[in-house]
């Protein structure tokens, strides 16, 4: 996240669930990847707060959503990639 936060995912629910990030994780890595504790890292510009909502709804568990109207708008915008 722009914030520093780490989410661990499974790379195979996220490209069940969502086509973008089907195609992003298909990709190839370049050499020199980030890792967190031997994990790959995949940056977003995106808040943590923004990518907690996105992945409670792409994610089978309870869903958070944005506190206020423009991060709403912020999180439909991002959902329309």
């Amino acid at each position: 996240s722009s914030d520093n936060v780490n989410f661990r995912v499974h790379k195979s629910i996220l490209a069940m669930v969502s086509p973008f990030f089907k195609d992003l994780l298909s990709l190839p890595q370049p050499f020199h990847s980030e890792f967190v504790n031997g994990l790959p890292v995949v940056q977003f510009s995106e808040s943590s707060e923004l990518l907690k909502c996105l992945l409670s709804i792409l994610y089978p568990v309870h869903t958070v959503m944005p506190n206020s109207f423009d991060k709403v708008l912020y999180f439909l915008a991002t959902c329309q990639w």
